[in-house]
């Protein structure tokens, strides 16, 4: 049930992204309404999914464990973690309308996004 929890705002988190992205130029207000609620999605599905991991004895007491071997899943982390750091400064760089940088982070982060959020649903599965 845990990893579904997790699987949803991750989901809904990158549904937004590309939403906002469609809207860039058509409606900016949209696009930033649309991209703070992927990132709020995105953030509450993280901080859950820390919380199980750090606070309460591990994903494996959540019922969430990984198919892979221990080193996928740390490179999985590793760059789980950047995306999360590009998130942030995505959303700050837009709210702050800092244009020239957001629009250069914008490509990278979603790939690396698209290709962790796959990722994650690839290596992890209910106990």
């Amino acid at each position: 049930m845990n990893l579904y929890i997790i699987n949803i705002g991750m989901t809904i988190s990158i549904i937004c992204f590309y939403l906002g992205y469609s809207q860039r130029i058509r409606n900016n207000k949209l696009h930033r309404i649309i991209n703070t609620i992927g990132i709020s999605s995105n953030l509450i599905a993280a901080i859950f999914l820390l919380t199980g991991k750090y606070l309460l004895g591990g994903i494996e007491t959540m019922g969430i464990v990984p198919i892979v071997p221990d080193w996928a899943v740390h490179v999985h982390r590793f760059f789980a973690a950047i995306s999360l750091v590009l998130m942030l400064t995505m959303g700050f760089t837009g709210y702050k309308r800092k244009i020239e940088i957001h629009k250069k982070l914008y490509l990278i982060f979603l790939i690396l996004y698209s290709i962790i959020y796959i990722s994650g649903l690839l290596i992890f599965q209910n106990a």
